[in-house]
């Protein structure tokens, strides 16, 4: 993390987190008090939205190849089989294949909406920071995408 909020991710269950800082030449670690309990109900949430095939999350995009985006109308983010697609109505922003190019993670920093956003690098040159209704959907966003990138 590089900045002053970190929101823990499903890789991050079962972990224990230490943060480093550095501060006016002082070097303080932090450490959780115990590994990061996974979010009641996710798993089966996940396993049901598998069973969907392709499942859709209404989302924000706050950041586009790294530029703020001030506009904060609706987008829907869809997570497929085989691929996901970004789009606005009807109009597609991004739609990709599930590659090794393809990043896909939550997002360090933004406040309090730490929890609810996602960063996809969809392919090289094309970048989106995503903020999801909730951080459930976030998180199932992330694990269903990697379970299907996984069976691709």
């Amino acid at each position: 993390a590089c900045k002053s909020v970190y929101a823990p991710e499903p890789f991050d269950v079962g972990r224990s987190l230490q943060a480093e800082i550095i501060y006016d030449g002082q070097l303080i670690k932090l450490t959780t008090t115990g590994a990061i309990d996974p979010a009641a109900g996710l798993g089966n949430y996940v396993e049901a939205l598998v069973r969907k095939h392709d499942v859709e999350f209404n989302v924000i995009v706050t950041q586009m190849n790294g530029v703020d985006q001030p506009s904060e109308s609706i987008h829907v983010l869809h997570v497929g089989k085989m691929r996901m697609k970004l789009r606005k109505g009807k109009t597609a922003i991004a739609k990709e294949y599930y590659s090794s190019a393809m990043q896909l993670c939550g997002v360090r920093g933004g406040g309090n909406a730490a929890a609810q956003a996602l960063f996809w690098l969809a392919k090289k040159g094309f970048s989106v920071v995503l903020a999801f209704e909730s951080e459930r959907d976030r998180n199932a966003a992330i694990m269903l995408a990697r379970r299907f990138a996984f069976d691709c």
